[in-house]
């Protein structure tokens, strides 16, 4: 006859495994891993956020602004890396679509594709 566990005992394996020491202890031998695998990762989209400033601020577009199109920049850039081969350009104009209904201005959306689309 197989075991059922319970809702309790559940919890209790969970208290078991979630004790301070042994979480602390786990992330203390994983945090170089941790850190390095962060850097690799989001070291792509900070470059990619600092391009779009510098587009935006050369352009006159006040700050208030730049959140749609830096967001425009990283979708784009997520899809690019996640997809093999040619981001395809349906992909791209619905993306701008997206994006200009939010309030992008499309002249500056099709720079930011040139920038992650190279």
């Amino acid at each position: 006859m197989p075991i059922v566990r319970t809702v309790a005992d559940m919890v209790n394996l969970f208290s078991d495994k979630t004790t301070a020491d042994r979480v602390g202890a786990r992330y203390e031998a994983a945090k170089e891993i941790a850190k390095r695998r962060y850097t690799n990762n989001a070291m792509p989209y900070r470059v990619l956020v600092e391009k779009i400033r510098d587009v935006l601020s050369k352009l006159g577009v006040p700050p208030g602004k730049w959140g749609v199109h830096i967001a425009f920049g990283e979708m784009l850039q997520k899809i690019a890396i996640t997809t093999r081969g040619a981001v395809p350009t349906d992909v791209i104009n619905g993306l701008k679509t997206a994006f200009i209904a939010k309030g992008a201005d499309p002249a500056i959306l099709d720079q930011i594709v040139k920038l992650v689309i190279v």
